[in-house]
């Protein structure tokens, strides 16, 4: 029997995919009730964390304990194990986890995403379908016990319920779609009461847009889910790109008027220089080139593979054999005295010199280290092809 890998699609059964964007995202908090409370097997179960923190595996940080909305200090459930000279730092004391958990403190696994497969394979498919980039965490709690106080997270959160049972206390936003930068902070709850109480078990799934306040308690059942987030990216974050281009262009790197903080008489003047420098920013700026260096530094996050270690490896020297991209999957931007390489939505700052170098080595498509950059002296050219390696524009394809 095979089972039917998770994506937003499955999340959300039965529920449609473009309802939930119609009607609940960003907008409301959205409760799926299964009565499946093996639902979410295939990604995770109770054995799975158990294992996890028995095995003491996962240092801190990737595991924390939690009670009253504050994080424990790490030596109070860590340990450092001592090695020869050398010290393993932050290994989980398990005997101490248990007690803490007792007596209620809930358990912590963060990113868990990197360590589980299958709920990275989600949070990369996720990636894909949102374009936002998404990370899973997941939270244990003793029978009742409270879990974390009034907050709000500055991400999207999808949680899904593993095992046992959670009341969810949710409230209206104190501010609405915080971006990522404005955190909570704990003056803002005001002991309003709650628009909504649900009590998840295994099985379901509770959507809370980010800015709902929400808080958590247990009853005479523990609980153990998982809390997908989505951090978005918001209009806030492409205009701040935007205004980044106006440093390309000369008269924008002038200065303010002198005396323009201190002598009152010259904001108007200000006010009217500034509004001159938006019209010309609107004017100068190359608004479809802007959105596709922003969506392509977005879409190369996602379509990176994994990362993987390989023991075949040969150091890079002048003598090795290295084949360069295809130009159309990069581009030299000129921007005045310097240059800038775009490979894989990333950009790389590179020397006046070092762009004509990288167009040889285009026409050449293979080449030996010593072929190229002939302005440079071997130390000089060797720290090139090395560095072009490391990024991944050049690979290596033997020695001559």
């Amino acid at each position: 029997m095979t089972t039917t890998p998770f994506d937003l699609g499955k999340l959300l059964s039965p529920l449609k995919t473009q309802d939930f964007f119609l009607t609940y995202w960003e907008r409301q908090h959205l409760l799926l009730k299964r009565e499946q409370a093996g639902y979410y097997d295939s990604l995770i179960k109770t054995a799975d964390l158990e294992a996890i923190i028995s095995d003491s595996d996962m240092r801190y940080p990737a595991l924390r304990l939690a009670k009253g909305g504050s994080y424990f200090a790490p030596e109070v459930y860590t340990r450092n194990i001592k090695h020869g000279d050398e010290s393993f730092l932050g290994v989980p004391d398990v005997k101490k986890i248990s007690e803490e958990y007792r007596h209620g403190a809930t358990i912590a696994l963060p990113a868990i995403h990197r360590n589980w497969r299958a709920l990275g394979v989600l949070c990369e498919q996720l990636q894909m379908e949102f374009d936002h980039p998404a990370h899973a965490n997941v939270y244990i709690t003793p029978g009742n016990a409270a879990g974390f106080t009034p907050h709000y997270d500055t991400h999207e959160v999808i949680v899904l319920q593993i095992a046992g049972k959670k009341r969810w206390s949710i409230y209206a936003p104190v501010i609405d779609l915080p971006h990522r930068t404005q955190l909570f902070a704990p003056q803002a709850y005001s002991g309003q009461a709650p628009i909504a109480e649900v009590d998840l078990q295994a099985g379901d799934l509770l959507y809370l847009p980010r800015g709902f306040l929400h808080s958590t308690t247990t009853s005479d059942s523990f609980s153990a889910h998982v809390t997908l987030g989505i951090t978005v990216y918001t209009w806030a974050d492409l205009l701040k790109e935007y205004v980044q281009t106006a440093i390309t262009d000369k008269e924008h790197r002038r200065a303010l008027t002198p005396g323009f903080a201190s002598r009152t008489e010259l904001k108007p003047l200000l006010r009217e220089q500034l509004i001159q420098a938006l019209d010309r920013l609107r004017t100068t700026t190359d608004i479809d080139q802007l959105i596709g260096s922003f969506t392509d530094r977005v879409r190369a996050t996602q379509l990176l593979p994994p990362r993987s270690f390989s023991a075949n490896v040969s150091v890079v020297t002048l003598d090795s054999v290295l084949k360069s991209p295809p130009p159309e999957s990069y581009r030299v931007i000129a921007d005045e005295d310097k240059r800038v390489l775009e490979f894989n939505g990333v950009h790389y700052q590179i020397p006046i010199p070092v762009e004509l170098t990288i167009r040889a080595m285009s026409k050449l498509r293979t080449f030996r280290g010593s072929d190229i950059a002939e302005h440079l002296e071997p130390e000089g050219r060797l720290l090139l092809i090395r560095h072009l390696t490391d990024i991944g524009f050049l690979t290596t394809a033997g020695t001559a």
